[in-house]
């Protein structure tokens, strides 16, 4: 921490000592990171949102928002599993890169290491998948839309974004996730027309991941000449126990609207988890731009920890006027955006958005003081309980209050469930950060 004072203190004592001119050119070579990958990643989300925002109501037009509430019932499954089949990656692994990232033998040996956590993963989490699919009547009903989903865990398997980010090359996420997405608008495009073709979606996201994945893959492995070579049972059990936290950490807070539309459809109608499922990516583009930030800051901030500080401001302000524009604005955008055939159905979507409204604002605050707070000061385990106690509180709000409130039950429990985490990420991180200093 004083060694990232001092630079910080020695780079604005020569910043100051220079022209105007010359101080500008210093300052884009010094945030030319964090500009670039902020831009590569916006252009991401804004490619994803749009393509996935503009498929919904072309989906609910094609097979109808009771198949399109199961198809959402079974995709928050299968998201599960994803997020299960990444164990943290997107946090530990992208910190442990983003200090090793100069020295070629420790990002093999990572490389390898993720590679063979992540495919004893895929096997096991894959027969768990078929078991539930053929044993439970709810999942069985419809198992070739299940079927087809699972898929989408192989598309994942060769999934590199955690190297990517660690690397801080995020330009290559974008291109990555635009193709991907190309391809699984398209073959929905094509090949949707009616509402039997419903089962048939995911497979279409499925080719789009799996396609752009594998070939992401193979270029990582030629430009960096790494060598593939698995690790033993011993070490994987080694790596899920160390990483468990860092697990718990993201996965939790990431399958947060999957989990939510999971219960509602399973408490609830499937007409209602679609709904739940709107209202939740329109609260995930509302919060955009805080996502963006988060994952740029993260490898800078385990570098450079003393721009912690300067930076959690812009983000809780990012935060709080997303959540301003969602009130006033996201049951306008819905109205013009989805079409039901009954005026209750818009109102119903509008209430749940204008419910969620803050939580672009809690996001932040998560971000700003869980994520790249906590999390670099290496208190994994105080932000592993932080997480459990708040994703619990959230499925016991979720289960009481979705049979009696099911419209707009699940879109509470959400929001509780998103203020519990946000105020002990405040505590926990003043308290520890106060002893830190």
């Amino acid at each position: 921490m004083q060694m990232d004072r001092a630079n910080a203190q020695f780079q604005t004592i020569v910043a100051q000592s220079m022209s105007p001119q010359q101080r500008t050119k210093f300052y884009l070579r010094k945030y030319r990171s964090i500009l670039g990958n902020g831009t590569s990643l916006f252009s991401l989300k804004t490619i994803d949102l749009g393509l996935s925002l503009w498929l919904i109501p072309f989906l609910i037009a094609k097979i109808g928002m009771y198949n399109y509430g199961v198809y959402a019932f079974a995709m928050a499954l299968t998201w599960f599993f994803v997020n299960i089949l990444n164990y943290g990656f997107n946090l530990s692994t992208v910190r442990e890169i983003a200090t090793n990232k100069h020295h070629p033998e420790s990002l093999q040996t990572i490389f390898n290491e993720v590679l063979s956590v992540k495919l004893f993963l895929f096997i096991v989490l894959l027969s768990v998948y078929f078991v539930l699919t053929y044993s439970v009547p709810q999942f069985s009903d419809h198992k070739t839309l299940y079927i087809c989903c699972s898929f989408i865990l192989f598309g994942d398997l060769f999934s590199l974004r955690w190297f990517f980010m660690g690397i801080e090359k995020m330009k290559f996420i974008a291109w990555i996730h635009f193709f991907g997405t190309a391809i699984f608008v398209t073959l929905v495009l094509i090949n949707i027309q009616s509402e039997n073709d419903f089962d048939r979606v995911p497979l279409y996201q499925a080719i789009g991941m799996s396609f752009t994945s594998f070939i992401s893959f193979v270029w990582v492995v030629r430009k960096y000449k790494f060598k593939i070579q698995l690790f033993s049972m011993s070490r994987i059990l080694k790596y899920l126990k160390d990483n468990f936290s860092a697990f718990i950490s993201l996965l939790l807070p990431s399958t947060y609207g999957t989990s939510l539309v999971f219960l509602v459809g399973a408490f609830g109608l499937p007409t209602m988890a679609g709904f739940t499922q709107i209202g939740v990516k329109v609260a995930g583009a509302f919060s955009t731009l805080t996502n963006i930030l988060t994952n740029v800051y993260f490898p800078v901030f385990n570098r450079v920890k003393s721009t912690m500080d300067r930076t959690r401001k812009f983000l809780i302000l990012v935060g709080f006027y997303a959540s301003v524009l969602m009130f006033l604005f996201g049951g306008f955008l819905i109205e013009y955006w989805l079409h039901f055939e009954k005026a209750s159905e818009i109102q119903n979507v509008q209430l749940i958005v204008q419910l969620m409204s803050p939580v672009p604002f809690l996001m932040a605050v998560i971000s700003s003081y869980g994520v790249n707070g906590l999390l670099v000061l290496f208190q994994d385990k105080i932000f592993g309980r932080i997480t459990i106690i708040s994703s619990f509180i959230m499925l016991l709000f979720a289960i009481l209050c979705v049979p009696i409130f099911p419209v707009f039950g699940g879109a509470l429990a959400f929001l509780i469930g998103r203020m519990v985490y946000a105020g002990l990420s405040f505590y926990f991180f003043n308290v520890g950060h106060g002893t830190t200093n």
